[in-house]
């Protein structure tokens, strides 16, 4: 055999999937990781969106759109 046909033999060797626990500890780690992600996606997406809509009542109270509130459904209040 040449040293070339033992080199590929030895990096196959370290490619190869872990077996057994290993493998479901590794698992575990890309799951939590990718949990970790999703928990910081989430939370800056909620903070955008609560920021949004704080300048949007702050642009709102500034410019009168206060009267744009939706009509009542009261025959008597409307002229």
């Amino acid at each position: 055999m040449s040293d070339f046909q033992g080199l590929m033999m030895e990096t196959e060797g370290l490619i190869m999937e872990p077996e057994g626990k290993h493998r479901n500890s590794i698992m575990k780690q890309r799951i939590l990781a990718v949990f970790g992600l999703v928990e910081i996606v989430l939370r800056y997406t909620l903070t955008m969106n609560d920021f949004q809509g704080l300048m949007m009542q702050l642009e709102g109270s500034d410019n009168g759109a206060e009267c744009l509130e939706a009509p009542s459904t009261d025959p008597g209040s409307q002229a």
